[in-house]
């Protein structure tokens, strides 16, 4: 039944508005709310433990094989053996103490072992013995060879013994050649001339040193600084024309001209030197020879063939008696 006042019609369009609103404000709220959370992920599983080995309750035959060896090694002094088979058995039998002691004795022979060899050889590292010095080192080093320290004192020691063992042939025979040059005009000089300074050694072994590691440069730089300071020292002469050359042989065959000029200025500085005119004469291009030009023949007599005249010629050429 309609409301008074109001039609029929209008009256049922109206009913069932509320019931679509309700409808809608519920799915509004719907798509409003937040999403499910997603499941947890689940944790991995556990890897399965590692099937354990029941080893017997007395030795193996290998473990008294073994235990043999370390006694073995270590009564030669190999400590450093013997502590790798005592430290095998004891990963073998973890809960065999006697294993353990025995590594642990071998670990404290061998740090007593490399600490004696390294005081012993910076001792002789201090007295100039390198020789000694690098034996002590290498003692300590097959003791205990990760022992990065040792390893550094090892590779200084070696790198002054190189320094000092530089003198090789050619710098041996530079230096020889040097004295006996030195020796020379020692012996020509007057009674009242002065010597070359005492100086003048310094600067030939410090060149020496620095030719021997390529440094030809420097080496050049010191010698001809020291020439312009006392232009008697023959060594420093000496031993410039050999860099010179060495540095001439360095060039080649990529840097031909400038190597010819540095071969040039040794030959000038030292004109005994064993090889650079040798040297020079191989780099040089040979000089061109002119090709022979023929004499001309005589002019032909009048009267006769030029086959006639040059038989003719020799004769009235002849000188008269």
């Amino acid at each position: 039944m309609s409301a008074p006042g109001y039609p029929a019609t209008l009256s049922r369009a109206r009913g069932p508005a509320p019931l679509f609103a309700l409808l809608a404000a519920a799915v509004l709220a719907g798509c409003a709310s937040a999403p499910p959370e997603a499941p947890a992920p689940a944790a991995p599983a556990a890897p399965p433990p590692a099937p354990q080995v029941e080893l017997p309750p007395q030795p193996t035959a290998y473990e008294l094989r073994q235990r043999e060896r370390a006694t073995a090694l270590a009564r030669e002094g190999r400590l450093a053996d013997a502590a790798l088979v005592w430290e095998t058995l004891a990963t073998i039998r973890p809960g065999v103490a006697a294993y353990r002691e025995r590594l642990a004795e071998v670990n404290r022979q061998i740090e007593l072992g490399v600490t004696e060899r390294v005081q012993r050889a910076e001792q002789e590292a201090a007295r100039g013995r390198l020789d000694a010095a690098m034996q002590q080192y290498l003692a300590a080093l097959a003791l205990q060879p990760d022992n990065g320290r040792v390893a550094d004192a090892l590779r200084s020691i070696e790198r002054e013994r190189n320094k000092r063992s530089f003198l090789g042939k050619l710098s041996r025979n530079t230096l020889t050649r040097a004295a006996m040059a030195d020796a020379e005009v020692a012996s020509a000089a007057p009674a009242g001339d002065a010597p070359v300074d005492a100086a003048a050694s310094n600067v030939t072994e410090h060149a020496a040193l620095l030719a021997g590691q390529g440094e030809w440069d420097e080496a050049i730089r010191l010698l001809e600084q020291r020439l312009k300071q006392q232009r008697r020292d023959d060594a420093a002469r000496v031993l410039l024309a050999d860099v010179y050359f060495q540095k001439a042989e360095s060039l080649l065959p990529r840097q031909r001209a400038a190597a010819i000029a540095l071969i040039e200025r040794s030959a000038r500085l030292d004109p005994k030197h064993p090889r650079a005119a040798q040297r020079l004469r191989e780099l040089r291009p040979a000089p061109a020879v002119a090709p022979a030009v023929a004499a001309p023949a005589p002019a032909a007599a009048p009267g006769l063939t030029p086959a006639a005249a040059t038989l003719v010629a020799p004769a009235a050429s002849a000188p008269k008696r």
